[in-house]
């Protein structure tokens, strides 16, 4: 994991060192000029590193779009084979959770991700783990027209009450045995909870292209939390850019499938809900 991990930092330090020092046409939303607009996206782009204020679920958001040089997209594509190789190596490590000691071996425990534990030990545990996964988002042809929109969402699982259970193993505390008790309480004909992540504001961007990219399509949506880049050329054309209008905070909720849980959690220790009857 280390040496994946060398590996993103440098082909990352490389892709923002060319960023910067390349031409390239941007823009960048709330940026007063080029130059703050490249600082923008670079930050945005290069931030993978908690600070110390921040909430460890969040990683910045920066709406833009650079066009730039074939140059500066290898170097990116190269960036994001880094993140995939990165992502594979970490993410069933995040699955898995283990017990370990607050403050000394006789000391309260705690249970984390061995992900978690792993960078401990390796004395990166300020890394936002969503950041260096997260792609630089590459458009495959010149954009005439980008639309961004923001949704407000919330990722909802279906879990066995066995996984739920297992799950509260490694929790410690009268929450934690009031929910073993809870869950016991169930039928056998109630096999399945609902677990919920909180609301979180999802980003992306309906694309039009000038013409129809290699795989025929003439418009695409995609993620957009970092500055989408595209190709440039002699016959390059500023697309059209749309932000967000300001206070638009995207308060579409899939409440279709919010109406299938029972408004109250049925646990306290984890965010599991009820099935609606």
């Amino acid at each position: 994991m280390a040496e994946s991990l060398r590996t993103l930092e440098k082909q990352l330090e490389r892709f923002v060192d060319v960023l910067a020092h390349r031409p390239v046409w941007i823009q960048v939303d709330g940026a007063a000029t080029d130059r703050d607009a490249i600082r923008a996206a670079c930050e945005a782009f290069g931030t993978i590193r908690y600070a110390m204020e921040e909430d460890v679920e969040t990683s910045p958001v920066c709406l833009g779009v650079i066009a730039a040089s074939a140059e500066v997209i290898a170097c990116a594509e190269q960036l994001n084979a880094a993140k995939a190789d990165f992502k594979a190596l970490c993410a069933p490590l995040q699955r898995v959770r283990m017990r370990v000691p607050v403050r000394g071996d006789d000391g309260p425990t705690k249970a984390l991700s061995v992900l978690r534990v792993i960078l401990r030990a390796l004395q990166r545990s300020d890394l936002n783990v969503h950041a260096a996964y997260r792609k630089v988002p590459i458009l495959a042809a010149p954009p005439r027209l980008i639309a961004y929109t923001r949704a407000r969402t919330r990722s909802v699982y279906r879990k066995s009450v066995e996984e739920i259970s297992t799950t509260l193993m490694n929790y410690e505390g009268a929450d934690a045995a009031r929910d073993r008790a809870r869950l016991a309480s169930l039928t056998p004909r109630e096999t399945h909870l609902a677990l919920v992540r909180e609301h979180y504001e999802n980003v992306r961007a309906n694309v039009a292209y000038r013409r129809l990219d290699k795989r025929g399509r003439g418009r695409v949506q995609v993620p957009a939390e970092l500055p989408l880049l595209c190709p440039t050329g002699k016959d390059f054309e500023a697309p059209e850019v749309r932000y967000p209008a300001s206070g638009d905070s995207g308060n579409e909720v899939s409440r279709a499938r919010e109406s299938k849980l029972e408004r109250e959690p049925f646990l306290r220790s984890l965010p599991v809900y009820r099935y609606a009857r």
